[in-house]
């Protein structure tokens, strides 16, 4: 199982709105210049997070978007499902039925059963994903107790050097 490359993108999207000063949104275009890669996608993602109720839009001049819920409250699951939708491993290309078509019923058995396996694997992976939320990977990403909150609009600053003293500060206080 392999996730597409949005998907990393879209937690890079809600990283960043999770440490941005809450009452000022970001807009695509910073998320952009952050991420990197197509515009046009990076507002795809962001159009699917709002749908799956992770990130709230704002239009206007001082609009973008902001977390919906709580970094505590988002599990990797959450992200899993708003960019890739229902997971299932298993194509089911109809392999088993073809192979033993004319040994009935053991063509729909072998269906079911590869099925079935890939079924109870997914949601093992799905709940141990459901486990593991948003604010707990960034703690762990930045090696701190609190997930560190900046401005990452205001362009006159070094954001870099900004999160380091924030992050020297924060691991000093632990």
């Amino acid at each position: 199982m392999q996730l597409a490359k949005s998907f990393e993108q879209a937690a890079c999207v809600l990283v960043l709105l999770a440490t941005q000063q809450p009452e000022i949104p970001l807009t695509a275009d910073v998320l952009h210049e952050r991420i990197g890669g197509s515009a046009s996608y990076i507002r795809k993602i962001i159009r699917k997070l709002v749908v799956a109720g992770l990130v709230t839009s704002t239009s206007g001049n001082n609009g973008g978007v902001h977390l919906a819920r709580s970094p505590e409250d988002i599990s990797i699951t959450d992200v899993v499902a708003a960019i890739e939708g229902t997971l299932q491993t298993f194509p089911n290309y109809g392999y088993f039925d073809r192979v033993f078509k004319d040994v009935e019923p053991v063509a729909h058995a072998g269906t079911k059963v590869v099925n079935g396996i890939f079924s109870r694997a997914d949601q093992l992976w799905l709940d141990f994903l459901d486990q593991q939320k948003l604010a707990t990977l960034i703690k762990e990403l930045l090696v701190v107790t609190q997930i560190p909150v900046l401005d990452w609009t205001n362009y006159s600053d070094d954001k870099m050097a900004q999160l380091n003293a924030l992050l020297s500060r924060m691991r000093a206080h632990k």
